[in-house]
This record gives structure tokens, sequence and C-alpha cells, in this order.
């Protein structure tokens, strides 16, 4: 089973191997049009984005929840993505 890790962040992302090495999302099969918008949303990260010390963008966060809900239907057999912040629906490695 390879395990990848959803988190954006600055630059590249929002999935990251067990090695902590950004995934090359096209390598993974995904239709373009989901390419560019996952792309596009990770470029959005900021740091307040995030719900550590407030609410967060909760339409961004939302939008994410989405984005990790089409990458885990796209993935074939084998590969599992997991989260580690609890604002993307659960937490667990």
């Amino acid at each position: 089973m390879t395990r990848l890790e959803f988190r954006p962040d600055y630059g590249p992302g929002p999935l990251w191997t067990e090695e902590g090495k950004p995934v090359d999302l096209p390598s993974l099969g995904f239709p373009p049009g989901l390419v560019e918008r996952v792309r596009l949303w990770n470029s959005q990260y900021e740091e307040g984005k995030i719900p550590i010390k407030g609410p967060g963008d909760t339409e961004w966060i939302g939008e994410g929840v989405a984005l990790l809900r089409h990458i885990r239907s796209g993935l074939c057999h084998g590969v599992d993505v997991v989260v580690t912040e609890p604002w993307w629906g659960e937490a667990h490695l």
C-alpha cells in the first residue's frame, strides 16, 4: 500500500509521500481539470486559512474537503491518502 498525506502548503502540494516529497499530480493519472483545480486551490494556501487560531477560511477548507474526496475517488487500488489535521474530516496516520 502506498500512503500519501494530504497537506496544503506554500509551493508544492497538497499530496506528499511518506518521505516528505511532493507528489506530481499528473503522474497519478488525474484528469487535467482536477489537477488544475487542486493546484489553484493549493496556491491560495496561507496560514490564516487554517483554523488553528480562529475559524480559518471555511470556504477554502470546504473546497479542500471536496478536492480530497475527488482525489481519493480517482486513485487506483493500493494508494491511500491520509490527513493529520481534523479540519479535513478525520485525523489519522
